[in-house]
């Protein structure tokens, strides 16, 4: 695990610049969220960086004032009230402006924050493309990104206004010390370098620890979920796997902990190095201004000050250093939270694109359609079919054979490697998405279960259009009536596990519900993935009739492997290995007694015994 210098050094950098860059996107951000709140943040920042100064110098004309007319005796007493007093009075107006700024002002402004942040990650991630999503890789940045971004960049915010003031009392400190002699502020600055450098290698080694254990920090978050979810404790309970990986999950977090301990005893060895040089510095550069204060040739407040003032320099860029730790902490997550934002539109709409006027059935034509994914295997080759408007359309193959793509590549999830996808003859390229979407009702095979109210759920395709008598009528076609009457709250009552007063359903009755949106919807082209794989073959039937019927002159498209409802449709594709092998009527495919007449009287043969 050892890292070359020059590899250190370049990831060091690497991650300064990409801090710099983010403080640049946060303050950006924020400003796009609520510019009244950045400027009071700003404004605090500077009065607390410059407040307690102003009333170090104050302290010191009160002294030397108050000296001028008092004895020997009196002079000490004055001088330790004043310097006690000053104290106080800088820890309270730190108070206050710390109460006011972090209690108020930052947490109302992380509130609003939140809400922005939120609104902005939702409204990329809802518009990502199908790629994007289906990118492992991607996916793991999206993961990251959503791990915590709402917290941290409000506090990525707060800490470089903190590094911010934090300088500004630095400067401030440096420039009134330079009457001193230049070599005083010089000399507390090169004091303070020894914890500058420990504080970077600080961050340089948890940087490193975290990127090299990559491995073995996801196979620990992976074997805890298996622990944890409700999904896989069954089966875990039953292979009798509790044990081993619960051994398994130690195992790791000792590997990962002792990775971690080895650069952090080498840390703790130098930590004190830079506190006694600092403390030595700050000691030897008051020892020499004592002298000279002694015999009158400075008096004691500006003695006073002057000290407070070395104080002050050291405590600045101390903290400096400790709100750097925290940006380092945070910055990998920001990153991700960017790198999202800046995922660019792969599948590009022609501006401002073809709208339909009509609502209505279109003509459909794949003409010589191939697909290739990245990295990945030709999934469609030389597809090419006509679908007419109102035709009723079959997708049979087996698994893998490029069903589910052939659907993608018509909802424009993916543009085709090679050949054209015309709607009414126009290039799919050339529509507006958001006209074509009007046109096309889905039910995928792995639907999103919404945790909604029935009546949400159904009206949700066409949520624009609220009809009691139609959501009754598409739950009675779906075969949903029947268990939604049995309900508590009927078509009121709200499913899943997460809120209260829910109800969760079984696969079957969620793939019935998912069925009435699709009769309340009435698109003109309707795509169904297997739409009844749970439900049973009596419901099935009655459920095919009903679409018969209720898209009689409509464009119906589905894939199934239950060829009880596949012989009905108008036109039968039999897709191999990304190609049409055969097409045609039931009877027609039944007569050439290829592949589908096979696989037909497999299953037929399958029921009948």
């Amino acid at each position: 695990m050892a890292i070359s210098m020059t590899t250190k050094k370049n990831s060091t950098d690497s991650t300064i610049r990409s801090i710099f860059i983010n403080i640049v996107r946060t303050f950006r951000l924020g400003w796009q969220c609520n510019r009244p709140f950045m400027l009071l943040f700003f404004g605090l920042s500077i009065v607390g960086a410059l407040a307690p100064i102003g009333i170090s110098y104050m302290a010191k004309l009160v002294v030397d004032r108050l000296i001028a007319v008092q004895t020997t005796t009196q002079v000490i007493t004055t001088t330790f009230l004043a310097l006690f007093a000053s104290q106080y009075l800088i820890g309270l107006l730190e108070d206050f402006l710390n109460s006011y700024q972090y209690e108020y002002v930052e947490r109302l402004f992380r509130f609003r924050m939140q809400d922005f942040l939120s609104q902005q990650f939702s409204a990329k991630i809802s518009d990502l493309d199908t790629a994007h999503l289906e990118n492992p890789e991607t996916y793991n940045v999206i993961l990251k990104a959503r791990g915590g971004y709402s917290n941290r960049i409000p506090l990525f915010i707060e800490y470089a206004m903190l590094i911010g003031s934090q300088i500004g009392t630095y400067v401030a400190s440096f420039i009134l010390l330079a009457p001193y002699g230049i070599w005083v502020p010089l000399v507390m600055t090169a004091v303070v370098v020894p914890r500058f450098v420990l504080k970077n290698r600080q961050s340089s080694i948890s940087w490193s620890i975290y990127n090299q254990n990559i491995p073995e920090s996801k196979e620990l978050a992976y074997v805890s979920d298996l622990l944890d979810d409700p999904k896989t404790i069954q089966e875990v309970r039953i292979f009798q796997a509790r044990h081993a990986l619960l051994k398994r999950m130690v195992k790791l977090q000792e590997h990962i902990l002792n990775e971690i301990r080895k650069p952090l005893k080498k840390y703790m060895a130098s930590l004190y190095i830079p506190i006694v040089i600092e403390s030595a510095g700050v000691a030897l550069l008051a020892y020499i201004k004592l002298g000279p204060t002694v015999a009158g040739l400075i008096s004691i407040g500006t003695f006073l000050f002057y000290t407070q003032l070395l104080g002050r320099m050291l405590a600045s860029s101390n903290r400096v250093f400790t709100q750097i730790n925290h940006l380092y902490d945070h910055n990998l997550h920001i990153n991700s939270f960017f790198d999202v934002l800046n995922l660019p539109k792969l599948v590009k709409e022609k501006d401002p694109g073809h709208v339909f006027d009509e609502i209505a059935p279109p003509l459909i034509e794949f003409q010589n359609v191939s697909f290739t994914y990245v990295d990945g295997p030709v999934a469609l080759k030389n597809v090419s079919f006509k679908l007419n408007p109102g035709e009723h359309l079959a997708i049979v193959g087996p698994n893998g054979a490029g069903k589910s793509t052939l659907i993608k590549l018509l909802l424009r999830f993916y543009d085709p490697t090679k050949g054209s996808i015309l709607v009414n003859d126009y290039d799919l390229r050339e529509l507006r998405l958001s006209n074509w979407y009007r046109f096309v009702g889905t039910l995928f095979q792995d639907f999103v279960k919404f945790q909604l109210t029935i009546k949400d759920n159904i009206i949700l395709g066409k949520a624009d259009v609220v009809d009691e008598q139609k959501i009754r009528e598409a739950a009675k076609k779906s075969g949903a009536a029947e268990f939604i009457e049995k309900l508590p709250r009927k078509y009121a009552q709200r499913l899943g596990k997460r809120f209260d007063d829910s109800v969760e359903l079984s696969q079957g009755q969620w793939q019935k519900l998912a069925l009435a949106r699709a009769f309340y919807e009435e698109a003109p082209v309707l795509i169904l993935d297997e739409p009844t794989s749970a439900i049973d073959a009596e419901a099935e039937a009655e459920i095919f009739e009903n679409l018969d019927r209720t898209y009689q002159n409509k464009t119906l498209i589905f894939i199934s492997h239950r060829f009880s409802t596949v012989r009905n449709a108008d036109k039968i594709i039999v897709l191999r290995n990304g190609q049409i092998s055969e097409q045609g009527t039931h009877e027609a495919l039944m007569k050439q007694k290829g592949i589908y007449a096979r696989m037909f009287l497999k299953q037929a043969k399958g029921y009948i015994e």
